[in-house]
């Protein structure tokens, strides 16, 4: 140091020295913290947690059930083949019949026709169509009016109206659907 330094700036030597100093051991510290800390191999970490032990033997015990394999299906097709439902088998015409009350549940094909429901002031309806897309049926009344529901579906978040009857599709399969019809109220 020379006599030509002002005080002023040989403390701020000093302070930068100092601070030095301490950033430095910071460092150091956070280095040997990284070191021995995090991912060390050799096992000497005490407060790090070891590999997990059962508590328990691996046999089973005579009280718990033993699982069964699952068989192994015999088809030789890779991708996976969606449940198959059961057939259903077309309504009777006279379980059709029931349906002029217009309160009934009935498994229809293309053509089925369903009678008029007079108290409700609907139908008769013609089945025109059963399939993926949904179910189509049309309906000319007495006067002319012409009523089409189209891709009527299970899952379309509710029944659809014709006058003062709700049509509703339960489940489609194949060319064969379950529909319930019943008063709207």
């Amino acid at each position: 140091m020379t006599t030509s330094e002002s005080p002023t700036r040989r403390r701020g030597t000093r302070r930068a020295a100092a601070h030095g100093t301490a950033a430095g051991a910071v460092c150091v510290l956070a280095l040997a913290a990284a070191l021995t800390g995090c991912g060390s191999d050799s096992g000497g970490d005490a407060g790090a947690p070891g590999p997990a032990t059962p508590s328990r033997s691996a046999e089973p015990s005579p009280a718990s059930p033993t699982p069964t394999p699952t068989p192994t299906p015999t088809r030789s097709s890779a991708s996976p083949t969606p449940t198959e439902a059961k057939p259903m088998k077309p309504s009777t015409p006279a379980e059709l019949r029931a349906c002029a009350d217009g309160s009934c549940t009935v498994v229809v094909t293309k053509g089925t026709e369903l009678p008029r429901a007079a108290g409700l002031r609907a139908g008769p309806f013609t089945v025109s169509a059963v399939g993926a897309e949904g179910v189509d049926l049309s309906s000319v009344d007495a006067s002319g009016f012409t009523s089409n529901l189209l891709g009527q579906r299970p899952d379309q978040g509710g029944p659809s109206t014709v006058n003062e009857l709700s049509i509703s599709v339960l489940a489609i399969t194949g060319d064969t659907a379950k529909l319930r019809l019943f008063p709207a109220k």
